[in-house]
């Protein structure tokens, strides 16, 4: 049975999986290929687990799905595992509970994210929404997490096109620092500190990509990682749930208009793509942690290409080294002729 196991030194969670080992791999060294077994195929819908969710272009015909969502054949975390803590010394455990699901996300087998349309990005986008609004109805998840891993070098373990969706009977390490550092800032100021940041961006403009109605796309100040680029909405908004139908559609423009400049300029490398929204309030939990958590916290995607393996200084400091500062590789990117890459 998987389990979480908690290491108070360093304060973080290990998820034990001993069933992963059993989940298809990739190697990055075969080409793309046609493979007639693939069941994520249009028309092999029967091949799958129960299909919990789908966006299809006409609901009477089951193959015209753009997005479907099923469990995870080899899941990470099951709803049926009861969350029961234990403890030995100093350390804990936590029984394998959550959710753990796939979301194929386009019919067509090797496509890569940055040559997904505007759409199809907000399908995908919509598939996210509506999935995790229907996750944290389970009073028992804690937060949820979806995100794209392309290619084998961001993580990814099949060819066909997929995303994820996990749910957590905790809140994430990486969700509680951004809701830490946003309420004190908060408590400082009084204001939002994405909201500061978005302010920010627009008044230098160095590392602003492109803004549209509804969201802002801009190389962050400190990345992690070459070409890392951040979309956040520009009103204030602290959950990912209470997207709009226009601010979809927003939300697939810009992300069509970045992802298409950062797969040319650095060869449809592999990437990664995060959703971060806050967790829902729980009435078990400490009221105090979510006081005004819809004031302060505010979601965002992360896109973060993967050209480089992290190195022993970074995961020794947590410091990233990132060899091309933002400000210029948002230039390259905003005056990228793509027409000239014959690409349009």
């Amino acid at each position: 049975m998987n389990e979480f196991r908690h290491q108070p030194l360093h304060n973080n969670w290990a998820l034990i999986a001993p069933n992963r080992v059993r989940r298809p791999t990739l190697d990055a060294r075969e080409p793309d290929k046609p493979d007639s077994s693939d069941p994520f195929i249009s028309g092999s819908e029967s091949k799958t687990p129960q299909e919990i969710y789908a966006i299809r272009e006409n609901d009477l015909i089951a193959a015209s799905w753009q997005t479907r969502v099923f469990a995870n054949k080899f899941p990470l975390l099951a709803l049926e595992t009861p969350p029961v803590r234990e403890f030995s010394g100093v350390c804990s455990t936590v029984g394998g509970f959550g959710a753990h699901e796939m979301v194929i996300d386009n019919p067509k087998p090797h496509k890569h994210l940055c040559q997904f349309s505007a759409l199809a990005l907000k399908n995908l986008m919509q598939t996210f929404r509506d999935r995790i609004s229907a996750l944290y109805h389970d009073e028992r998840i804690a937060s949820c997490l979806a995100f794209k891993n392309q290619g084998v070098y961001a993580g990814s373990s099949i060819r066909h096109s997929h995303s994820q969706i996990v749910a957590l009977p905790f809140i994430a390490p990486s969700i509680d620092t951004q809701i830490q550092t946003s309420r004190q800032h908060y408590n400082r100021t009084e204001r939002c500190l994405m909201c500061d940041m978005i302010s920010h961006e627009e008044s230098e403009k160095t590392r602003v990509l492109i803004r549209n109605r509804s969201f802002l796309a801009f190389a962050p100040f400190a990345p992690r990682f070459e070409f890392e680029v951040w979309i956040a909405p520009i009103n204030h908004s602290s959950n990912f749930t209470s997207l709009t139908k226009d601010m979809l559609i927003d939300l697939g423009e810009i992300l069509e208009w970045t992802l298409k400049r950062i797969g040319v300029a650095l060869d449809y490398a592999d990437i990664n793509l995060l959703v971060h929204t806050d967790p829902p309030k729980r009435s078990h939990q400490d009221a105090d942690y979510f006081h005004h958590i819809e004031r302060f916290f505010h979601w965002h995607i992360e896109l973060l290409p993967r050209i480089h393996s992290l190195k022993g200084v970074e995961l020794s400091s947590g410091t990233y080294i990132c060899t091309i500062a933002p400000e210029d590789y948002a230039t390259y990117l905003k005056e990228l002729d793509l027409q000239s890459k014959g690409t349009l």
